[in-house]
């Protein structure tokens, strides 16, 4: 069985990914340093929002684990996937 309310947050979850990370790059572009670590500590949360956990208790590791899939997910050309 297919669970639509997960695929529903999922393609939330990915929507603002892509643009936060648009507002990341473009800040970028101009050096707005604030903004980039803005962006940056956002899409941090994001990831651990979207997957479910919380920073305190998790290591490192897995942190830029779940932050790397869920970059992947987001910026896949074919959209997110459950």
């Amino acid at each position: 069985m297919i669970d639509l309310a997960n695929d529903v947050a999922s393609d939330e979850y990915a929507r603002l990914f892509r643009m936060l990370s648009a507002v990341n790059k473009e800040a970028e572009s101009l050096q707005l340093s604030t903004v980039v670590h803005l962006t940056n500590m956002a899409l941090l949360q994001l990831s651990l929002d979207w997957e479910g956990v919380s920073p305190e208790n998790e290591r490192s590791v897995k942190l830029n684990a779940i932050f790397r899939h869920k970059t992947k997910l987001a910026l896949d050309d074919d959209g997110p996937r459950p």
